[in-house]
């Protein structure tokens, strides 16, 4: 028995070791193919030495793939070459990092926050920065592999060759459809609380924060699998023959378990949702923003992957975006949770301005109270866009209190406002006038917020 270990440049996650296996799997007299991430190396066993593979023939089948293959670790000039390429991909995502801030209230990007109350438009939105950048790198590889594993089959004419792109895809949002539904099933019989949806959609973050520093290549976590169902997928897909019509539609449904930070965070959206309406639309319209970028890399012949110098980039600059994403939603639902976040003291600066300055025109100078059967206080506020008015109320302490909200035009997750310690609830707006009543708490500082803390605050002081 003959066996040879091979170097391989390109691997940035569990998803390159299926895709590399897949590929080297297709040349004749091979007796087991082995791609390992955790020290980026190719194991190929055959009969005998001449049935091996020569390092041309296996890079004239990764290279499309974005993965290169030698019989030696990298040379110190890529090595430095690989840092540069570290140093570009750094310095695009930290100008990214720092327009999204600047503009972290604009219409397009209050779509990218996502909570079991986002409308199917937020999802998609979330779909969409998910597919221009880790779902691009992970879903795209196995895309285009299926892409070529059909072309490559002499009884597939030229007729057919959408036919892959339209079936994988067409699996693909079915499948994420119809497990969103039952997900959304499996949390309505857990009724997670708004706390414990918090506390899960953190443990999800840190999981993403996970992948995304495997992704930068972190030598003790390149060893670790977060696929779960990688032994499922081998065995289920080799027992499917490509280039038939199965190939892609299985290949299609399995991405709904491919480990990318993204999917993730919109699969436990869909669970604390507590719905299956919520969880069908909600993860069918999340795949279905990752569409036009898969679209892109079919049908322009975009390999996000083709190129080495290219694949380091991307690679880094994806890794690095799952994380700042993962850490964006953990200080968020911080907030939901009472915690300290990133922006307490900015809040807190800004609370102590007078309130009549703070006061949207279209809302009274203070909230009043309306005499009746009982005192009740009307509390008023209004949400336009992704900003609520006015950024400080005062009402008092254990008093009928009837909650009046005109939303005038809000977008992503400013539709859900959370009053933490108010009202024990999420209250999910419709345009024009929202009414809720309950009894005002004990004296104290409160804050009011979107469901996932993504709104500034704005101050309840009751008295």
């Amino acid at each position: 028995m003959a066996k040879q270990t091979y170097y391989v440049n390109g691997m940035h996650c569990p998803a390159c070791e299926i895709n590399i296996e897949r590929v080297v799997k297709k040349i004749k007299n091979l007796k087991s193919v082995k791609a390992s991430l955790s020290d980026s190396k190719l194991t190929l066993t055959a009969e005998k030495v001449g049935d091996l593979p020569s390092i041309q023939q296996l890079n004239a089948n990764l290279k499309k793939y974005g993965y290169e293959v030698s019989l030696f670790p990298e040379s110190s000039a890529k090595s430095k070459q690989n840092i540069k390429d570290v140093v570009f991909a750094t310095t695009a995502f930290f100008v990214f990092a720092g327009l999204f801030v600047l503009i972290g209230g604009s219409d397009f990007l209050s779509g990218i926050y996502v909570s079991p109350e986002s409308n199917a438009a937020a999802f998609f939105g979330f779909g969409v920065a998910a597919g221009i950048s880790s779902c691009a790198a992970l879903v795209g590889g196995l895309l285009l592999t299926v892409q070529s594993n059909w072309l490559g089959k002499s009884n597939q004419d030229s007729g057919n060759k959408y036919a892959p792109f339209i079936l994988f895809n067409a699996s693909r949002l079915i499948t994420f459809a119809l497990l969103g539904g039952l997900l959304g099933v499996v949390g309505s019989s857990l009724k997670i609380s708004i706390s414990g949806s918090a506390v899960l959609t953190i443990l999800v973050s840190i999981l993403m924060i996970l992948i995304g520093l495997q992704m930068l290549g972190i030598k003790g976590l390149k060893g670790i699998s977060f696929n779960p169902f990688r032994r499922v997928f081998n065995s289920s897909i080799e027992k499917t023959r490509a280039g038939t019509y199965s190939y892609p539609i299985l290949v299609g449904a399995i991405t709904f378990f491919i480990p990318c930070g993204f999917t993730i965070i919109a699969q436990t959206q869909a669970i604390a949702s507590g719905s299956f309406q919520m969880g069908f639309l909600s993860l069918g319209a999340f795949a279905l923003g990752t569409l036009p970028i898969l679209a892109l890399i079919s049908f322009t012949s975009v390999k996000l992957y083709s190129h080495p110098r290219f694949s380091n980039m991307f690679q880094v600059f994806s890794g690095l975006m799952i994380i700042f994403f993962a850490l964006f939603t953990i200080n968020g639902q911080f907030g939901v949770l009472g915690l300290p976040t990133a922006g307490s003291v900015l809040i807190s600066e800004k609370s102590d301005s007078s309130p009549e300055e703070n006061w949207a025109p279209e809302i009274a100078d203070s909230p009043s109270a309306v005499k009746g059967s009982q005192d009740v206080q009307i509390m008023q506020m209004e949400v336009k866009g992704f900003e609520y008015f006015p950024k400080v109320i005062h009402i008092k302490a254990n008093t009928p209190t009837r909650l009046e909200i005109t939303d005038n035009g809000s977008i992503g997750c400013a539709r859900a406002v959370y009053p933490r310690g108010l009202y024990d609830g999420i209250i999910n707006l419709s345009p024009g006038l929202n009414t809720v009543e309950f009894t005002s708490p004990a004296a104290g500082a409160y804050q009011v917020s979107c469901s996932m803390w993504m709104v500034e605050p704005i101050s309840v002081i009751v008295e």
